[in-house]
This record gives structure tokens, C-alpha cells and sequence, in this order.
């Protein structure tokens, strides 16, 4: 598994490719506070 990774590593990652990590990474992200936002309204409308 390391020799894979580290090959893969080393080529670089096409503009698409780096396109969709990062889209990947803001949506991840997005996702996350949403889920907090929503878990933070629910428990203020129940308390």
C-alpha cells in the first residue's frame, strides 16, 4: 500500500482532478457546518 501511495504521489494531479478534490474538500466542509446548524436548531427548537 505505501509503494502505491508514494507513486501516486509523486505524478502530479491533473487540473480536473485537483478540481474535483477541492470541490470534494469545500463540500465536505459545507456538509459538515450544515449538519451542525441543523443539529443546533433542532435542539434549540426541543429545549
Amino acid at each position: 500500500m505505501n509503494v502505491t501511495r508514494t507513486s501516486a504521489r509523486t505524478t502530479p494531479l491533473h487540473p480536473a482532478q485537483r478540481r474535483v478534490a477541492a470541490g470534494m474538500l469545500i463540500g465536505g466542509a459545507v456538509a459538515f457546518v450544515w449538519a451542525g446548524a441543523m443539529l443546533y436548531t433542532l435542539t434549540s427548537w426541543i429545549f
